[in-house]
């Protein structure tokens, strides 16, 4: 498996996957705000931020840091490895780790707001009672070795190799970071805490859900490109209108449903089925396309209702609760749990200090690089992409 990281949430990549480098580099922009002047020296056990009374200070943040540093620094020789040196045969995953260690207020920013969330996760894992065991965090520990020695997880412990890899790395790790064994087997531990915590709200989440069977006749904002879902200009809008109007009046005048939408429905897929989408559970539908289809009558024209796609006229045609598969239950549990995390971290006192950008470490950075996986990673910026 290339994606070594996946066993450490709080790396930067999977903040990428969800936001985008971009949200990202315009968060750490906004953030920095302050400029260090020549020789002044800020005091590393400053705080650089407080999660309800809960402090984060200077140098326990860059440790943090350096510590994803060369952790990344692994991964990129750990590619190489996997790939014979072609770094460009998984050029997304090569990109964010490049781009994160050549933008120290990127992937600081990540860092520190991911530290400010397991603070989270902790204090409210304490207040409702829920804990990784010591074998839940050796479980983690073991889990992530497996993927850089290839010792299964179960033979982790009694794998002399395997032992000897982890010392190792743990010696470097700190060397690099700073960190003590301890300090590093904490973050195995907030990834088992992360789990119970996860399995203890995902108890509650339904096994069934809302569907709807309904038809409906598109009039996109950008019909030539459905996937895009900017706000639409003036004239999209007015265009849309227009569509919409000349559909209601062909149904007003009689004509099916189904005919309207297989000439008039900018929603291709469903205009050959005569705007038929099928079952489809209610969380799986655009939030104002879910409202309009949850409690309206049944063979009943609704709309215009307008999403980000454009605006609908709906029919729904039948409802009934439906029983998710492991798959939807899975999602559900995740999307539940994304936004338990949203809601915990917009009602916690959080309070990010200015200087939080301060002397962002660099190192170890990429000039600590084998030649050879320098080499590749020179090459693999070269290759248009």
């Amino acid at each position: 498996m290339l994606s070594v990281c996946l066993a450490f949430r709080h790396h930067i990549l999977s903040g990428c996957c969800r936001a985008g480098w971009r949200h990202l580099l315009i968060i750490a922009l906004m953030l920095a705000g302050v400029i260090a002047a020549p020789g002044q020296v800020y005091s590393q056990d400053m705080i650089v931020s407080r999660v309800n009374d809960d402090a984060i200070t200077r140098d326990v943040f860059h440790a943090r840091v350096r510590f994803v540093r060369w952790q990344y620094i692994n991964e990129l020789v750990k590619v190489h490895e996997l790939t014979a040196g072609n770094l460009v045969l998984v050029p997304d995953y090569v990109s964010t780790l490049l781009y994160n260690l050549e933008n120290p207020l990127v992937l600081g920013s990540a860092v520190l707001i991911e530290m400010e969330q397991e603070r989270l996760l902790w204090q409210t894992g304490a207040d409702v009672g829920v804990g990784p065991t010591a074998e839940d965090v050796q479980a983690f520990e073991d889990d992530f070795f497996s993927l850089w020695t290839d010792v299964p997880a179960e033979q982790i412990t009694t794998s002399d190799t395997a032992q000897v890899f982890i010392d190792t790395w743990y010696t470097e790790a700190s060397a690099a970071s700073g960190m003590s064994r301890d300090d590093i087997r904490e973050i195995f531990a907030t990834e088992a805490l992360h789990s119970a915590l996860f399995d203890y709200l995902g108890a509650n989440v339904p096994t069934e859900e809302m569907a709807v069977q309904s038809r409906h006749i598109l009039c996109g904002f950008h019909p030539g490109n459905m996937s895009n879902i900017t706000p639409p200009t003036g004239d999209e809008r007015a265009a849309a209108e227009l569509c919409i109007t000349n559909a209601q009046q062909r149904l007003d005048n009689g004509e099916a449903f189904e005919d309207v939408a297989a000439t008039m429905s900018d929603d291709q897929s469903s205009a050959v089925n005569g705007g038929d989408l099928g079952w489809v559970t209610l969380s799986y539908l655009t939030q104002a396309y879910a409202d309009a289809v949850r409690d309206a009558d049944l063979n009943t024209l609704v709309g215009p209702v307008e999403t980000e796609y454009g605006l609908h006229l709906i029919e729904v045609l039948d409802r009934r609760m439906q029983t998710l598969t492991e798959d939807e239950i899975e999602a559900s549990k995740q999307g539940y749990f994304d936004l338990w995390i949203n809601t915990l971290v917009d009602g916690a006192a959080i309070e990010r200090s200015s200087e939080w950008s301060i002397d962002m470490p660099t190192d170890p950075g990429l000039d600590t690089l084998d030649p050879a996986v320098a080499n590749a990673v020179n090459a693999f910026n070269a290759t248009p992409r």
